[in-house]
């Protein structure tokens, strides 16, 4: 039933250009960070998490291409494009990685509790470095932000993806610089904005009111499948996470 609102969209990043925003992926304003602190002035800061639906993300890319605008492309490995990330980086936005090791060795392990997680962190660590190293060879591309992508697992854990990057070493040994939640880019933010799945569109908030009323620093982040209907994509996905679910249930020890 979802409408198709890549036109809202559209509209959004219209006003936030006609407001004087400056509109950036997460590496241009980490940039900015890096050199002293954001400009002067106002921002916007575009992510876009890739967790499905390949051809409703190469319409939004088209969207911000259209407008001259950067933003953020994080592709999971379910969803990577190695041409798609080449052509984003090309003409001025990033492409990265969209990590999930965490709750991906869990499933394959069987892990009951976060004790048990931290009990496999460095092999949790190895794999994300296997898996990072190699979407990084793939492409060519420098990753030198990267996010953490959410599962259902991580929930009934307790545990984020994002914990295994709680390791300067890891970090430095990949050259990643930034993770998209570490609080050295958070704390720039004036409003944070995510979509969210029809009905409701977005979580906190429309972020048009803060355009409005002139928000220093603004982040938004979108999720393809929330903005066009793509029914065959989007009912396999939600198959295979049920299917997903049910195994681990049914395959715990005891």
């Amino acid at each position: 039933m979802l409408p198709d609102r890549t036109g809202e969209l559209r509209l959004l990043l219209e006003r936030a250009l006609s407001l004087g925003y400056e509109v950036h992926s997460i590496a241009s304003f980490w940039e900015q960070i890096k050199a002293g602190g954001p400009r002067p002035g106002l921002h916007l800061v575009l992510r876009l998490d890739i967790d499905t639906d390949l051809p409703t993300t190469r319409a939004l890319w088209q969207l911000l291409r259209d407008l001259g605008v950067r933003g953020t492309f994080y592709f999971r490995l379910s969803t990577l494009d190695v041409r798609l990330m080449q052509a984003i980086h090309e003409a001025g936005s990033e492409a990265s990685y969209h990590y999930e090791e965490l709750a991906v060795y869990a499933k394959r392990y069987r892990l009951r509790s976060r004790a048990e997680v931290e009990a496999h962190m460095p092999a949790i660590r190895a794999l994300f470095a296997d898996n990072y190293r190699r979407v990084k060879m793939q492409t060519g591309l420098p990753l030198h932000t990267v996010a953490s992508h959410g599962d259902w697992l991580n929930r009934r854990l307790g545990v984020i993806n994002l914990e295994l990057l709680q390791d300067p070493a890891l970090r430095e040994a990949l050259g990643i610089e930034l993770e998209a939640y570490d609080a050295a880019l958070q704390q720039h933010y004036t409003q944070r904005y995510s979509d969210g799945p029809y009905p409701t569109f977005w979580l906190d908030g429309n972020p048009l009111a803060a355009l409005e009323s002139r928000q220093p620093v603004i982040e938004v982040l979108l999720h393809p499948r929330h903005w066009r209907a793509n029914i065959p994509v989007n009912a396999s996905d939600n198959l295979r996470r049920v299917w997903e679910a049910l195994d681990y249930r049914l395959r715990l020890p005891g």
